[in-house]
């Protein structure tokens, strides 16, 4: 069995494909198996997975007619890998050659259960850092959690990341959303005991109008996908409130510093009313726990205190 199992879903970038699958099958690292899922593209990316999977025999190629949602990509993905350890490519991303590599060390190192590593932002044809740092991180469950609340460090996005393949167990990939992983990755590193991370820049994301995530270049995010956003983050609160009582204090001010957030950068308009009033008053309600945390920033708490001004 293949020590690593690289999962990509892919729908219709055939502009992208070519180069991300080639960035996986010039990696340094040798031992792996790649599940290409073709997830129903109506373009030319059936042919494009079906030539390279002729080429090289660790491709694992998954046709899918029908397009159900990148989650069910992912999923199939998932439900079809060998390995013990998991990563994630993007179809419109791309690694380079000593990413694999260097998150196995990484894991192996510290026998972690999840390793990480830092990234570049392509906007426009500029790179931008993204994670980008020179300490090494060692951290336990939920120092772990911590950072990946702060956002500071890393984030959700499951590309960077090498997991231990048990984590998934008993967790997929929430379908009919418009974002996963925000749904997910928190259970996935409530499992973990050890992660490990290390900021060199080995992976490359490439940002464009078709991201869903495009809002955290734009500022502009929709009712539909910040009402999707809030919903996540509640059920986040109690997810990891009950699994991981020590973490309850910074992710309960993690889910009310993004209202905070949200509400000084949506528009003033009747379509954000109704969700701007329900991130107010929940601000409001919780005014005396939030002006007393440790977290709360300046900014914040100015903010907060002017609700009752």
């Amino acid at each position: 069995m293949p020590k690593i199992s690289v999962v990509m879903s892919t729908y219709n970038r055939s502009a992208f494909l070519p180069q991300s699958i080639e960035s996986l099958l010039s990696q340094t690292f040798k031992d792996f198996e790649f599940v290409l899922v073709n997830n129903g593209s109506v373009d030319n990316s059936a042919e494009i997975c079906k030539h390279y999977s002729d080429l090289d025999n660790r491709i694992k190629l998954i046709d899918l007619k029908v397009n159900y949602g990148a989650s069910n990509g992912r999923n199939v993905g998932l439900s079809n890998v060998t390995g013990d350890y998991i990563t994630f490519v993007d179809d419109d991303d791309y690694c380079y050659p000593e990413m694999l590599q260097f998150l196995w060390d990484l894991l192996e190192g510290h026998n972690a259960d999840i390793s990480m590593c830092g990234s570049w932002n392509k906007i426009d044809g500029r790179l931008e850092p993204y994670f980008i740092f020179d300490d090494l991180l060692i951290l336990n469950k939920v120092e772990g959690l911590d950072e990946l609340l702060k956002r500071q460090k890393y984030n959700v996005a499951p590309p960077t990341k090498l997991f231990r393949r048990e984590l998934f167990d008993d967790i997929r990939f929430k379908q009919d959303v418009m974002v996963d992983d925000i749904h997910v990755i928190y259970k996935v590193f409530a499992n973990a005991e050890i992660v490990v991370a290390q900021g060199r820049p080995l992976y490359n994301f490439t940002k464009h109008n078709g991201n869903m995530t495009s809002f955290i270049q734009t500022n502009v995010i929709s009712p539909d996908l910040l009402n999707e956003y809030l919903l996540a983050f509640r059920e986040r609160t109690e997810y990891l409130t009950s699994r991981v009582p020590d973490i309850a204090m910074r992710v309960k001010y993690s889910e009310l510093s993004f209202m905070i957030s949200m509400c000084n950068k949506i528009p003033q308009s009747l379509e954000y009313q109704a969700l701007y009033d329900k991130m107010i008053k929940e601000i409001m309600g919780n005014y005396q726990w939030l002006d007393s945390s440790p977290y709360i920033t300046d900014i914040e708490r100015e903010f907060v205190r002017s609700l009752f001004s």
